[in-house]
């Protein structure tokens, strides 16, 4: 163990360490998860949403209406394939607007 920590404080060491950290932020971008959904302008957002079927919005009121927020987002995004905060969104401007039709 004592090879591993005298090798560790090496120059050579830290300049091959830190190169590597720099290459993988290159390689793989800062702050970007490849398993992340691409970032949607809002025309594609409300074209996604456009396309929800009537079946499907019933089956997401009926979650809005039991204050099931989290079914009603995971319904839609399983429909639309957007991102969690796309989908947020959307059915909080859903719960405002059944909202305000009931007044």
């Amino acid at each position: 163990m004592n090879t591993f920590a005298h090798a560790l404080t090496q120059p050579e060491t830290l300049v091959l360490m830190a190169l590597a950290f720099g290459l993988g932020f290159l390689v793989r971008g800062i702050g970007k998860n490849s398993t992340s959904p691409p970032i949607l302008t809002q025309a594609q957002v409300e074209d996604a949403i456009s396309r929800v079927t009537k079946a499907r919005w019933a089956e997401i009121d009926r979650a809005i209406d039991d204050r099931k927020k989290l079914l009603a987002i995971k319904l839609l995004r399983e429909q639309t394939g957007l991102g969690l905060k796309a989908s947020k969104e959307a059915i909080e401007a859903r719960m405002q607007s059944r909202h305000r039709m009931r007044g």
